[in-house]
């Protein structure tokens, strides 16, 4: 569900390496906070996979935080 409701927003489209290796905590300096906590680990898997409304809600935050990292809102 979560791919279904990303790809309806959109937000596959702007998405590319930087954005997924800092939402992995991979990416970015030793200063960045998504080392410590990704955003990842900030929302529950299955019920992302399996429940359509949460998975609604957080495509909706994911391009929430997309446009905050690209300095489009803030």
């Amino acid at each position: 569900m979560l791919v279904y409701y990303l790809w309806k927003e959109g937000l596959l489209r702007r998405v590319d390496r930087e954005k997924v290796l800092f939402f992995l905590g991979i990416g970015g300096g030793p200063m960045s906070l998504s080392r410590r906590w990704p955003l990842a680990t900030s929302f529950n898997w299955p019920k992302a996979i399996l429940w359509p409304p949460y998975a609604r809600s957080l495509a909706r935050w994911l391009g929430y935080r997309i446009a905050l990292y690209n300095g489009n809102s803030g």
